[in-house]
């Protein structure tokens, strides 16, 4: 139980602390216009409080002991004080002590439908003094235990490589900044929601037309779309291509497509290999790695060029299962790029010539592909089956 109540304080502690740190910076920020105009500083708050969600995360399940900031008592006291004269010199001298803190506050915590900015004054004032006590309590019983508890993993910070370290935390920042950037710039949430919607719905023509919009950019973000899908988004990357081909023609579009599917894979495969197993465990399930471990054990270097060859296998899955297997690059990136080929190039062809058909099409496509490979894995198996039925029947 104490240990339950230990570990929340230090939850609250985290939170807080790293709460304060945004608030500081987004007031700050938002004194500069040019900024103000076009960027909403307020979401420094959100992506504040999810790094000290990370660093809890960090610090006390992997016991990476320098990213818990808020167990040092001089840290904790430098940053509160730092932070609260910060917050409270521009918000006095602003004359918007009691508006300034719970409009930032409001909006990073998206209650801005719930909450009037009274009733978040009145809720700062409530939780601020808690905090705070909870923080001092903590302190108060480190300096008297003089020692803090720590809930050991099979996946300790230290039994990471360097690499690891470093791969884990640039994708943590990746993550963090797409996120600050969607959530702060209205233009690039509401373009990337567009392109979103066009993906889900597989809206071809829209997706052309909202390519065409970029101008001399269109292939580049294109190519940065499907990266994108490649690595982290569940998004059907046959609009894209089709979409490259109605664009750009079947040849330039497959290109296009095949070359950013090309990067999107390789991303994918070395981003498994620096995280390591755990960790790629997380994004694709240790279910589905134990099934893929034994895919690719069956058919070892064969499998990514079998699964490439079917457009209903997840593209990105596959790229991250490889990569922490012992297939070698040179394999996963033939594979792959000779898997793929096929698809795209029909998939441009279609595009180019696209109708209302394109879908009815495309799902034709996939249910030959899918069942010429699951007759070609089962062919060896049936051709068994029919012998020893014969020696049977002889």
């Amino acid at each position: 139980m104490k240990d339950i109540i230990s570990s929340f304080v230090q939850l609250i502690g985290a939170v807080f602390l790293f709460f304060l740190i945004g608030l500081a910076i987004a007031i700050l920020l938002i004194q500069n216009p040019w900024l103000d105009m076009r960027f909403d500083s307020e979401y420094v708050v959100t992506i504040s409080i999810l790094t000290g969600v990370w660093f809890y995360f960090l610090g006390t399940f992997m016991n990476a002991k320098n990213f818990s900031i808020w167990a040092s008592t001089w840290t904790t006291a430098t940053v509160l004080l730092s932070s609260f004269a910060i917050i409270s010199f521009i918000t006095i001298t602003k004359g918007s002590l009691t508006i300034l803190p719970a409009y930032v506050v409001r909006k990073s915590l998206f209650l801005e439908g719930f909450l009037s900015l009274a009733e978040m004054n009145m809720l700062l004032l409530f939780i601020i003094p808690i905090c705070i006590a909870l923080m001092a309590l903590k302190i108060w019983f480190r300096n008297k235990t003089k020692t803090i508890k720590i809930i050991e993993s099979s996946t300790g910070w230290n039994q990471l490589t360097s690499i690891q370290r470093i791969g884990i935390m640039s994708l943590y920042g990746m993550i963090a900044l797409f996120l600050l950037i969607y959530l702060g710039q209205g233009e690039i949430q509401e373009s990337i929601n567009q392109s979103i919607g066009y993906l889900k719905n597989a809206d071809v023509e829209g997706f052309r037309d909202y390519l065409l919009s970029f101008g001399p950019l269109a292939a580049v973000v294109s190519g940065l779309l499907m990266v994108f899908q490649s690595i982290v988004a569940p998004l059907p990357a046959f609009v894209i291509t089709f979409a490259n081909g109605l664009l750009f023609g079947w040849g330039w579009g497959a290109l296009l497509s095949w070359s950013s599917a090309m990067v999107g894979a390789i991303l994918c495969f070395y981003l498994a290999k620096i995280l390591g197993r755990p960790v790629v465990e997380k994004i694709v399930t240790a279910k589905a790695l134990k099934w893929w471990d034994q895919f690719f054990g069956k058919y070892g270097k064969h499998a990514v060029f079998i699964a490439r060859l079917v457009p209903i296998v997840s593209f990105d899955l596959v790229s991250y299962a490889a990569g922490v297997t012992s297939i070698s690059f040179w394999q996963f990136f033939l594979a792959t790029g000779l898997g793929q080929l096929p698809a795209t190039i029909l998939y441009s062809y279609l595009g180019q010539n696209a109708t209302n058909t394109v879908q009815i099409l495309f799902f034709l496509f996939t249910i030959v592909i899918a069942l010429t490979v699951i007759g070609m894995i089962l062919r060896p198996k049936l051709q068994a089956w029919g012998k020893r039925k014969q020696g049977v029947n002889g």
